[in-house]
């Protein structure tokens, strides 16, 4: 089996520094610290000015990954309409043959396209037209509003039931319906945390704002202990939870004042198709192992396996 070790991160600002401090990349490879298997994918967001100076930030960043993991990584950068702050993809092309990236000044791109990179396996085939291809879509999804975030899921909702397979990665900014995820005290919570994440009930009380991600992956259902609904998707949260429910889900951002709590608010998705080829034990949040940490986000790994051939150096 080929094994693709993918990882996704919401890197803060892109590396850049507070007060005028520059730009240190040396961050990024400081928030795999604790990764023994280079990933063959990587998912990051908030690649904060990175076009700059011919992109160089993007191929600095591909450069120090690769002296970290000793592997070959490419970089391609997305594009964001509404900041300088897009989302990349870095990946090892010796395990990954790239199929296509939409070309940011494609006049015919439509917003359902942006974003998502086709891949082939390498090893799963000696011939091109027999090997195993998947999508990766990589995505940030607005902090400020829900109604905005039911929006941009809607966007990718008609890759949940694709026969290609399809791999999401984001932050969402939203968490999902289910007492198995890490809950936010909205009592605790400034207001604007509350109108960011949340939504008021009818007595008053705030809850999460989960329609988003719900949307994706179905509402959970509270007696079946599984989710109803949904277009197609599968958190690998939720998958690694059920495997063993007796491991605790941990947020996916670090403690912050005035927010009530963490939330898991970036998601590693698969569709139907995919899922064949997710290992569910294998989804990890990595705990940050300075201080200061290297981003305002947790990394998230996983791995996905594809059949090999006979030819193939997989394993």
């Amino acid at each position: 089996m080929t094994r693709v070790e993918i990882a996704l991160l919401n890197f803060e600002a892109g590396g850049l520094r507070r007060q005028g401090q520059g730009r240190d990349l040396r961050l990024l490879v400081d928030a795999f610290h604790t990764v023994e298997h280079a990933p063959a994918l990587l998912l990051l967001n908030e690649a904060k000015y990175w076009r700059e100076n011919g992109s160089r930030p993007l191929h600095q960043a591909a450069e120090l990954l690769a002296d970290r993991f000793h592997t070959r990584y490419v970089g391609l950068l997305g594009h964001d309409p509404d900041s300088p702050m897009p989302s990349a993809i870095i990946y090892d092309p010796t395990v990954l043959t790239l199929r296509s990236w939409p070309d940011v000044g494609d006049p015919h791109l439509f917003p359902d396209k942006r974003n998502i990179a086709v891949f082939a396996v390498t090893d799963t085939a000696d011939v091109d037209t027999d090997r195993i291809e998947f999508a990766a879509a990589v995505t940030h999804w607005t902090p400020h509003c829900g109604i905005r975030r039911r929006h941009q899921a809607a966007l990718l909702d008609r890759y949940g039931t694709t026969r290609r397979p399809v791999i999401i990665g984001g932050d969402l900014n939203s968490t999902a319906s289910g007492d198995h995820l890490p809950q936010r005290d909205w009592t605790a919570a400034d207001y604007r945390t509350r109108a960011q994440k949340g939504r008021r009930l009818p007595d008053g009380t705030w809850t999460a704002d989960t329609d988003a991600v719900d949307h994706l992956i179905g509402r959970w259902n509270p007696h079946t202990r599984q989710r109803d609904d949904g277009c197609g998707f599968h958190a690998l949260a939720d998958l690694a939870w059920q495997t063993n429910p007796h491991t605790k889900l941990l947020p996916t951002v670090n403690d912050k004042d005035h927010v009530g709590g963490g939330l898991l608010i970036d998601w590693l998705l698969a569709n139907t198709a995919m899922l064949p080829h997710v290992i569910p034990d294998s989804y990890h949040v990595h705990l940050p192992h300075t201080h200061p940490h290297p981003s305002d986000h947790r990394l998230i790994t996983a791995t996905l396996t594809f059949p090999t051939t006979s030819s193939g150096q997989g394993s």
